[in-house]
C-alpha cells in the first residue's frame, strides 16, 4: 500500500485489458471503433487517453502514482517503431503514471517480470 502500483496494459485493436499486478485487479475496456485505424493501435489519442485514465482509477490503490507497462498485442508485425513508443509513453503518461515502459514479447503473468520491464525500459 506505500508503494506505487504496477499496471500491465494490452493494447489490442478492440480493447485495452488492464491488470493491477499487485492486486489482481483486472478491467477490460472495450474500445470504440469509429474511432479505430486499420493501419494503427491508438488512432484516436484522446479518446484512448479518457478509457485508460477510467479503468486505472477503477483498479489502483493508494496515492502513489503506478507505474505503467504498455504491451502492444497486434499490428507490430515490423518492431514497434519510436513514434509508437512515443504515443504509449504519453498515453500512459497521460493516464497517472509516474513512469512508463513498453513491452514487446510474450504475456507477462506475474508482478516481478511487469516490474523489471517498466524498470529495464530505456525509450
Amino acid at each position: 500500500m506505500f508503494s506505487s502500483d504496477s499496471i500491465y496494459v494490452q493494447i489490442y485493436t478492440s480493447h485495452f485489458l488492464i491488470q493491477n499486478m499487485d492486486s489482481g485487479a483486472i478491467v477490460q475496456i472495450q474500445r470504440d471503433q469509429k474511432f479505430a485505424s486499420p493501419r494503427m493501435l491508438i488512432a484516436d489519442f484522446t479518446m484512448a487517453e479518457h478509457q485508460l485514465r477510467q479503468a486505472i482509477k477503477e483498479i489502483r490503490r493508494g496515492f502513489f502514482k503506478p507505474n505503467i507497462l504498455m504491451h502492444p498485442r497486434e499490428l507490430i508485425d515490423g518492431g514497434i517503431t519510436q513514434v509508437e513508443y512515443r504515443v504509449f509513453t504519453e498515453l500512459g503518461l497521460g493516464s497517472g503514471a509516474i513512469k512508463v515502459g513498453t513491452w514487446s514479447g510474450p504475456v507477462l503473468n506475474d508482478v516481478e517480470s511487469v516490474r523489471k520491464a517498466i524498470r529495464d525500459h530505456k525509450h
